[in-house]
């Protein structure tokens, strides 16, 4: 009996310590930038949240305000919430300030540099759109890093407004049993790519290597990535540049993307901790592709494989009128949203980014 009675106690602990593995490991947690001038579109991804997202999936879902005029941002974004549906009390909206400035969340720096960063709103003719002033672009990258102070799990999924689910998922799509993330690797094949991971060894002082027989993760959304990573980065930016924020208003020109990447590549572990290669499923729409990139993208809506579509309404208004068609009929047949309600939104993106209207 009483070595029956030690083993039920075993068993409940182990029970006990699968089940808080799983409550800490097992759920995802979900962090989107929003900028003003492309905020319409959160509602047609929280739609898509509430028809396929298992609310046991999630741990939480953080909207992060980018945006000189929080208060504003805010008037604007609240509305939205209640389209998460069962989603909404896992649901909370952030101020910039809240994963940039906290205590904590930056080192010793210059006056001078939080007066231009932290302060830039305040000073004549240096005022920009995005948080504190600062410029928009750069900002949504260093409040994609800062979120993951936030997240309230391990595993995180970064998000723009313009991805929408297709269809539900598991967890094991984005993270293997060992923990990495799953996300497509790519050759470093453009300037661009090259610039952003050379810039991001740079401004962690590591050695830049030869690139050109690099593989690097991706840098689009969806980008899954484990909490500790990001944290143990941005410790190390605060160590050399005072905070993340300083480093992207500096004349270092890297990208978030490629600094986890360099952060990564310049360790003796390499990848294997924190990435592992995977197939894509996820469309991406972008404004410089031809009508007949397009097209050919779009072509993968046949795939049920498909996880996410990205939705940039720059790219959507380029499309002839039967294709556009067959966006909106997705949209409606998957039970994400009425036509009427993806075009208003589109249109409500279109107008503010100074774009045509997408109807037709």
């Amino acid at each position: 009996m009483v070595e029956f009675l030690a083993e039920l106690d075993h068993l409940q602990f182990a029970d006990t310590r699968a089940e808080n593995h799983k409550r800490i490991h097992g759920l995802l947690s979900f962090t989107t930038v929003v900028y003003s001038k492309d905020f319409p579109l959160l509602e047609l991804q929280a739609l898509s949240f509430a028809r396929f997202v298992d609310p046991d999936q999630v741990g939480s879902i953080r909207v992060i305000m980018n945006d000189v005029d929080e208060p504003a941002l805010r008037a604007m974004v609240e509305p939205i919430l209640a389209s998460y549906g069962p989603l909404r009390p896992k649901v909370e909206v952030l101020s910039g300030d809240d994963v940039l400035l906290a205590p904590g969340q930056c080192a010793r720096r210059s006056i001078s540099d939080r007066i231009l960063v932290e302060n830039r709103y305040r000073i004549p003719g240096a005022r920009k759109g995005g948080w504190r002033g600062n410029n928009g672009y750069r900002t949504q990258q260093v409040l994609k890093l800062g979120s993951a102070r936030a997240a309230s799990t391990e595993n995180i999924v970064i998000l723009d407004t313009k991805n929408l689910f297709l269809r539900p998922f598991q967890e094991a799509e984005f993270f293997s049993d060992s923990g990495a993330a799953r996300i497509p690797f790519i050759g470093v094949n453009s300037d661009y790519h090259r610039r952003w991971l050379e810039q991001s060894f740079d401004a962690l002082g590591a050695s830049i290597p030869e690139t050109d027989g690099i593989q690097t993760t991706n840098f689009a959304t969806p980008y899954p990535v484990r909490r500790s990573l990001i944290l143990n980065l941005l410790q190390e930016i605060n160590a050399r540049h005072g905070s993340v924020q300083s480093l992207f208003a500096s004349r270092r020109r890297p990208s978030e993307f490629m600094l986890l990447n360099a952060f990564c590549l310049k360790s003796e572990a390499g990848f294997a901790p924190w990435f592992e290669p995977s197939g894509n499923t996820s469309i991406g729409l972008w404004p410089s592709f031809s009508a007949q990139k397009l097209t050919d993208e779009l072509s993968r809506l046949d795939d049920p494989e498909t996880l996410t579509l990205g939705l940039h309404n720059r790219a959507l208004y380029k499309l002839p009128a039967d294709i556009r068609n067959r966006v909106f009929h997705e949209l409606e047949s998957r039970g994400i949203c009425d036509r009427s309600i993806a075009e208003a939104a589109l249109n409500r993106t279109a107008a503010l980014t100074g774009q045509v209207e997408v109807g037709g």
